[in-house]
C-alpha cells in the first residue's frame, strides 16, 4: 500500500491574543513579571498591547469592556489554563513571583512531564510556567 504524503500546513504558533480590562496595567505586569519586552508604548486609553515572547511570537494584549479570562473548566471540574510559557529558571521566577506578591500556586514535579506552577494575571487568566522536562 502506497502512503500518502501528507504536507504541514501549519509550522508554530505566531501570537496568543488575551482579553484585558486595563491594558496599561496588564502590559505592565507581563513586562515586571515575566520579563517580556513590550514592543511599542501603552498609556490608559490603549486598546491594545504586543509583547514579545521569543523571535516571531508575541502576545497581543486585547482591551475588553467587561472582564473575561481564557480559562475553562474540564469535564472533571479541575480549571485549565489557556497557555503554557517555558521558563529558563523555575525556582528562580517562582521565588520572585512569591516576593512580588503575585498569585502564585506551589511547583508541583509531574515526573517525565517535568516541573510547573500556575499564576494569574491581572484579569484573572490563568498560565502554566514550564520549567522543561528533567
Amino acid at each position: 500500500m502506497k502512503q500518502k504524503e501528507v504536507l504541514s500546513t501549519v509550522v508554530g504558533i505566531n501570537c496568543i491574543y488575551i482579553p484585558v480590562t486595563d491594558v496599561k496595567k496588564s502590559a505592565d505586569w507581563y513586562v515586571n513579571h515575566l520579563h517580556l519586552t513590550l514592543l511599542q508604548d501603552v498609556n490608559e486609553d490603549s486598546k491594545h498591547a504586543q509583547l514579545n515572547i521569543a523571535s516571531e511570537q508575541a502576545i497581543f494584549l486585547i482591551k475588553t469592556r467587561d472582564q473575561t479570562n481564557l480559562n475553562f473548566e474540564e469535564i472533571d471540574g479541575n480549571v485549565q489554563c489557556f497557555l503554557t510559557l517555558e521558563v529558563a529558571d523555575i525556582y528562580k521566577l517562582h521565588h520572585q513571583l512569591v516576593n512580588d506578591g503575585v498569585d502564585v500556586l506551589d511547583i508541583e514535579d509531574n515526573g517525565d512531564c517535568g516541573l510547573n506552577f500556575k499564576i494569574s494575571d491581572p484579569d484573572g487568566n490563568l498560565i502554566d510556567i514550564w520549567g522543561g522536562r528533567v
